[in-house]
């Protein structure tokens, strides 16, 4: 197992933050790092990266700024590294892993004033048109919150520079990754009242991201050395879930035969204690419900239909005036109008989007949200009382 990192170390002279990145590397064995307000000219920077992590490769962005406000470190023998793109506020790649596999990676480090940030949601987009749904995984410090809630006993409203960066993530369809750790990654470490906490630095993956890695969790440390906490992300296998359990369809109640076939599970003689009893007929109804509805997902039944319908038209275009094709194409329609609505009734439950409005038909939308639900839902870790993990 390998793992990407992340971490603004605000300046990277001093010896012991030298220390401290290092310790970062080796125990998390992260195997690709973005070092964020580094704060060091690019002449110094080789000797630096040669005490941090020796025989490793790196590259920075000093090209954009004098202080390299971005480097990238990478172990070679763990895996490859090439630039794709480089701007002030970022640094893309694509890393090919030990295994073959290639994953996109951004580093990232937005400027101050949500004005010139601009450029960098720009950027962004501009990457993800040449990604798509290739796997994508965005870390670093955007110097901006997502929601009012990112800030500890910060402002209730959304401001603008919150609404530009939510504009651009929904653009190249990435959302944050589970994370576990500490939710406030940034303080300003002043007393009292003006003591400030934020989440400012995430770990945000696509939908490749989301397929690909579902495994992987984004790890917020304690700051240390630094005001901002270092991120890691472990880059496992995808786990496969076991056998699904059951899960009843909403739109199920609608059709005709469901009250049928639960008057008929329901008045079925059992007997024994009441418990017992209730228990054994929802069983029965569990499997007689998969015996009729084999094939929960509409979709298909929607193909078939708007197959047929398609087929009847070519023959109205020869028999326009027939009234028995006339009265089937209308009743194909109604089909058709009735499994489109339960496929996004299906789609909605399974996403758990519940502010979707039905008659959204964007089913790209669905399919991605539900392997980023999936992602987010699995739990690989539990912490014990005492603080260790298992």
């Amino acid at each position: 197992m390998i793992s990407c990192g992340s971490w603004n170390i605000r300046g990277i002279n001093n010896p012991l933050k030298q220390e401290e990145v290092s310790r970062f590397l080796l125990d998390n064995k992260v195997a690709i790092c973005g070092l964020l307000e580094t704060r060091t000219r690019e002449d110094r920077a080789q000797s630096i990266v040669s005490k941090m992590c020796r025989n490793w490769e790196w590259t920075s962005n000093h090209l954009f700024s004098e202080l390299g406000r971005i480097w990238v470190v990478w172990d070679p023998r763990a895996l490859s590294f090439d630039v794709t793109a480089m701007t002030e506020q970022a640094i893309h790649g694509r890393a090919v892993l030990g295994n073959g596999a290639v994953v996109h990676l951004s580093f990232v480090y937005g400027l101050c004033d949500y004005r010139n940030r601009r450029d960098l949601w720009k950027d962004l987009i501009f990457n993800y048109k040449t990604i798509r749904r290739a796997p994508w995984l965005i870390l670093g410090d955007f110097n901006v919150s997502r929601y009012p809630h990112d800030q500890l006993n910060g402002p209730s409203r959304v401001t603008k520079a919150m609404t530009d960066f939510n504009a651009c993530l929904n653009s190249i369809e990435v959302d944050d990754i589970k994370s576990v750790g500490r939710f406030f990654n940034w303080t300003n470490k002043r007393d009292g009242r003006f003591d400030v906490n934020k989440k400012l630095d995430r770990a945000l993956g696509n939908w490749g991201w989301n397929r690909g890695y579902n495994h992987s969790s984004a790890h917020f440390h304690n700051p240390g050395v630094s005001d901002h906490s270092p991120i890691y992300v472990a880059m496992n296998a995808p786990w496969r879930p076991c056998n699904k359990p059951f899960k009843f369809i909403n739109f199920w109640v609608k059709e005709e035969r469901f009250m049928g076939i639960v008057n008929r599970i329901w008045g079925q003689k059992i007997y024994g204690n009441p418990l017992e009893v209730v228990l054994s007929k929802l069983r029965n109804l569990k499997r007689e419900l998969k015996l009729a509805f084999k094939q929960p997902n509409p979709k298909p039944r929607k193909e078939a239909i708007r197959s047929q319908l398609e087929t009847l038209q070519d023959r109205l275009l020869l028999q326009p005036t027939d009234s028995e094709l006339i009265r089937q194409e209308k009743a194909l329609l109604l089909k058709l109008n009735k499994v489109k609505s339960e496929e996004e009734s299906f789609f909605r439950q399974k996403s758990s989007i519940t502010w979707l409005k039905l008659g959204d038909s964007n089913n790209k939308f669905f399919h991605r949200s539900v392997a980023a639900l999936h992602h987010k839902s699995h739990i690989g870790k539990l912490q014990r009382l005492d603080g260790s993990w298992a």
